[in-house]
């Protein structure tokens, strides 16, 4: 039978250090490590702020208000003291008409969007307002795709219909991209808001609006949890109304 032998050479000499240094951990200079320390900071929000918070919905009697269809009547947002370089989101925003009701009742755009204003009804409908520098009157017209109208201007906009009286809702126009609606729950968040003084702002239909002054650091997250008292009387719904007198 055949015998392999296997020789083992202990290494001797430069060749010894060499290996005894590479064992230490040592690299050369200017390789990177998979242990380097990490900022914790993300590149994409560095210098941003955010808010978050919950909103409370109080009744005149101060009881905490249990339909939480409400918060959808809500708009939280944050302008900046400097102003907003954001362009508008490309796609298309509507407010529509159905069932004599506009939904959504209450929507909130960036200052420069176009809405259209579909109508799903079997009958003709008017949308207008009055409301200053955005005020508009689309005319009289029955079930389409419906009108546009852009609105340029930061502000509250009151949106009627002349055909029937009870129709109504709110276009809120913010000076920038900042802005959320609360959940179900009335908790909100603001994201990716720049960093420094500005006023941030809790909108109910039903309620005065609460305004406050924060300045955000950046990388922040600021807490605000806050309550409005709905002191206008809420509206009967017009599908209410028109099954009540038997009609459409």
């Amino acid at each position: 039978m055949n015998h392999v032998t296997t020789r083992i050479v202990a290494p001797t000499g430069l060749l010894l250090v060499a290996l005894l240094w590479l064992a230490s951990g040592n690299l050369p200079a200017g390789e990177p490590t998979t242990d380097a320390p990490h900022s914790g900071t993300d590149p994409t929000t560095q210098g941003t702020a955010r808010v978050s918070g919950r909103l409370q919905l109080l009744a005149e009697d101060g009881e905490r208000l249990r339909d939480r269809r409400e918060f959808t009547n809500a708009v939280i947002y944050f302008e900046p003291d400097e102003s907003s370089t954001a362009e508008p989101k490309d796609h298309l925003i509507e407010m529509t008409t159905r069932r004599r009701e506009f939904a959504p009742r209450v929507l909130p755009v960036m200052a420069g969007t176009e809405v259209r204003f579909p109508n799903e009804d079997p009958i003709l409908h008017n949308v207008f307002s009055t409301s200053g520098n955005n005020r508009f009157d689309l005319g009289v017209y029955g079930e389409s795709p419906g009108k546009t109208h852009r609105f340029d201007h930061p502000g509250l906009v009151r949106v009627f219909c002349n055909v029937h009286s009870r129709m109504s809702a709110h276009i809120v126009v913010v000076d920038g991209p900042h802005f959320t609606q609360p959940d179900s729950n009335g908790r909100f968040v603001l994201e990716n808001l720049p960093a420094g003084p500005g006023q941030l702002t809790v909108w109910h239909e039903r309620a005065e609006p609460e305004r406050t002054r924060i300045t955000l650091e950046p990388g922040s997250d600021h807490s605000h949890d806050t309550e409005l008292e709905l002191t206008v009387r809420e509206a009967t719904p017009p599908r209410q109304r028109m099954r009540r007198r038997g009609r459409y």
